[in-house]
Formats: C-alpha cells, structure tokens, sequence
C-alpha cells in the first residue's frame, strides 16, 4: 500500500523512469526477481521487456545464432515504441558464445545507432562492477555446461579479468537452469569459491541466485556479483537513479553515505576499542528502517548484525528509553540493565555492555548509533560518552549530505557518484 500510495502522489507515471530490458524467450527467473529487487522504487523507475528465442544454452551453432544482431534490434524497436530512457540486453551471450566483449560492444553501438537509446548489456556491466571494485581475480559459478563455462573464463580473462576457480551445475535446458532449487545454487557458491577469489561471479540471468546474496557474502566474506543483480545496477545508473536497494546484495546496497557510515562505524570501533558498532535509522522514503542494519563494522569473528531483522526495533525497552530521554543511554552489564537489551542480543550475539546514542532530527528519534562489548561487563567513562555523541553528529551530518534527511524530505535522485 505505501508503495501505491507514493505512485499515487506523483498524479501521473510520467515521471517514472523507463528501462527496457532485452531477454532470452526463456528466461523465467529474470522478470519476477527484477520486480521484486524494484518494489522499493515504484515511485521512481519502471520496467519493460522485449524477447528474443533462446531455449538452449550450447557452443552448437544453432545455439549461438540465437544471437543475431538483427533479432536484438527487432526487439530495441520494440522498445523504442514506448520511449525507454536505457535499453539492456539481460542476458550473457556476449560473455560465453566466443564472440567476446567486443561482440557486445558493436552490439550496443547497433542498437544506439537504430534507437537513438543509450545501450548496454549484462557482460559489459559486470566487467564495469569488477573495474569499479577493484577486483582482478573472481570465482565463477554457472549453471552451464563445459563448453560456455570456459568460453567464459576466457572471455573476462581477454578483459584482464582472471577466474581463478569455478563451478558450474552443467545444464544446457534454459527453463532448467531458471527452476534450479536454492539449496543447489548455495553448494555451487560455495564449490566455486576459492582462497585466491577475492569475489564470486554468478553468470547466468536466468539463474536465481540473486535472493542468496546477502547470505552467501556474510558465509563467504566476499562480494558476489549476480548477473540479474549486475544488469539492474547498470540499468539504474544508466537512468541516474541511486537509491540503495537492500537485500540482495553488497552491489545494490552500495551507496556513497553507506560507505562514508561503515568508515565512520569502523573509526568509532577503534577509538572505543569495542567488539561491534552499527547504526540504525528509519527513513521510509528510500526504504530505510530501523529494524535492519545498514551500516556496521566489527572485529574479527564478531557476528554481523547486518541480517537479522528479526525485532521490532521501536518495541524494545532500550529504543523507549532513547524515545523518552534523548540522550546517550549507556549500560555497563547488560543482564543487570534497568532497561534491559533483548535477550537475543545477549545470548545470541553476545552483548554484555553497550552505549546507545539517538539521532534526533525535527523533534523525532530517527535512529541511532550502538556500541558493543561482548563477553564482559564494561565501565564507560564520561570522555567515551562525549566522544559516541559526537560521532552521532558526525552519522546525522552523512545522512543530511547525501540529501536524506533534507527539509524533512528525503531526496529521490542522488548524484552519480561512480
């Protein structure tokens, strides 16, 4: 309902941005996870797709000239008819029938030059995403059988990408590959991994993957980059729309104010020599609540708070008590609290001393910063309390630069910021 009501009160879906995606006919995982990753952002994009037959996924030369250039640019007209501000081809043809990157590069020349519509495709996109985090080495994990997994190691290793491991399930059935159970795709995750992969790459669009992400990176401790996940990052980038998308995934959560809060969480960590620091904070207009964790840092094998949201937050005795007082409500032992933590935080999580501070803004309790120790009591000194108020202030200037928390409003477009 609040996402309705947002449509609802921009009058029209003029406003909406338009992305048209280009897809395998076969494709059925793609559309309803892309839908699912965009409900947050019903006020602001709206997508469109076109197809083009592809039922088997094989070195075959029928296989590949499923892959004609003249069937994609059928499909862009297609989307061209209704205005599209980006069109995508959402599939990784370019990465694993042999004809390389640059194949897909003369593609979205083609399309653009036929269009006028600015072009990209999944394979493009995911060379951009290792480019933009750095990464040189990757695990990969393709629901394919040998012929195209290679292809595609060798593709990326063309673009100075190295896949120094993979796994792949073998299947060459595209309406297969889409009913994969989950349980099989975290094994192939997991198999695909290496000490040497400083990421995985999941690829295939048709390979429902993207609801593991947030699991499989905390398992793993690295960034998984999902094909689906890759060209929706791409398509959103392409239109100007920032906004973080949380739960699938480090790529679509990833936002310049986010990682300005982890820098800040992981120097407050240090300055009070604490186990854990988190921040949590409720700002409906860009999908943030307070039940979840956004921002985080912790020491070595201290559990991350990141995915659980299993507690009404508001509820909880402590967060009534900041409701109340507005100030730093500090605890030196937890289990002896007047106003005692959850008791999943202490069991499960291990919290025996914490300092909560409140962002407040316009008389409203909008979030707030936590400090943990875990495993012993602890007495905090006057000069942590000041210094945790101010790192609170320092929280609440982030939100207010990226335009969040801005005359009570939140922004809907942030400047690109990569």
């Amino acid at each position: 309902m609040k996402m309705k009501n947002r449509l609802l009160a921009m009058r029209s879906m003029a406003p909406l941005k338009r992305i048209g995606f280009i897809t395998p006919s076969s494709n059925s995982a793609l559309e309803p996870l892309t839908y699912l990753m965009l409900s947050g952002l019903s006020d602001l994009v709206s997508v469109h797709f076109s197809r083009i037959t592809v039922r088997t996924l094989t070195l075959e030369e029928r296989d590949v000239d499923q892959f004609q250039i003249e069937r994609f640019l059928e499909a862009a007209r297609e989307l061209r008819d209704l205005n599209v501000d980006a069109i995508l081809w959402n599939g990784t043809s370019g990465g694993w029938t042999g004809l390389g990157l640059n194949a897909d590069r003369e593609l979205c020349r083609r399309i653009t030059e036929e269009t006028g519509i600015a072009t990209s495709t999944t394979s493009l996109a995911q060379a951009e995403v290792f480019s933009l985090y750095g990464m040189t080495r990757y695990g990969l994990a393709v629901p394919y059988v040998e012929g195209p997994t290679q292809k595609m190691l060798q593709t990326y290793s063309a673009e100075g990408f190295e896949g120094v491991s993979h796994a792949a399930l073998g299947e060459s059935t595209n309406t297969i590959i889409g009913a994969t159970p989950f349980d099989e795709i975290r094994s192939l995750l997991r198999a695909a991994d290496s000490p040497r992969a400083e990421c995985l790459m999941v690829g295939c669009t048709n390979w429902p993957a993207a609801p593991l992400l947030d699991e499989m990176e905390a398992e793993l401790g690295k960034p998984i980059f999902d094909s689906i996940a890759v060209t929706l990052w791409k398509a959103l980038r392409m239109v100007g729309v920032t906004r973080p998308i949380h739960g699938w995934g480090a790529l679509l959560r990833r936002h310049p104010a986010l990682d300005s809060l982890e820098s800040l969480l992981a120097e407050l960590r240090d300055a009070m020599k604490a186990d854990r620091t988190t921040i949590r904070f409720d700002l409906p207009r860009m999908n943030f609540d307070s039940d979840d964790v956004y921002a985080e840092s912790v020491a070595q094998g201290v559990p991350p708070l990141k995915l659980d949201s299993s507690l009404n937050q508001r509820s909880l005795a402590t967060v009534q008590w900041l409701e109340r007082n507005r100030d730093v409500l500090v605890q030196e032992d937890c289990v002896n609290a007047e106003f005692p933590p959850p008791q999943a935080l202490m069991s499960v999580y291990g919290v025996s001393a914490q300092m909560l501070a409140p962002l407040v803004r316009q008389q409203k309790l909008e979030g707030w910063v936590s400090v943990h120790q875990i495993g012993r009591v602890r007495q905090w000194t006057a000069e942590e309390v000041a210094a945790l108020r101010n790192y609170a202030r320092r929280a609440q200037a982030i939100l207010e630069d990226a335009g969040w928390t801005n005359r009570g409003e939140p922004i809907a477009h942030e400047a690109l910021a990569h």
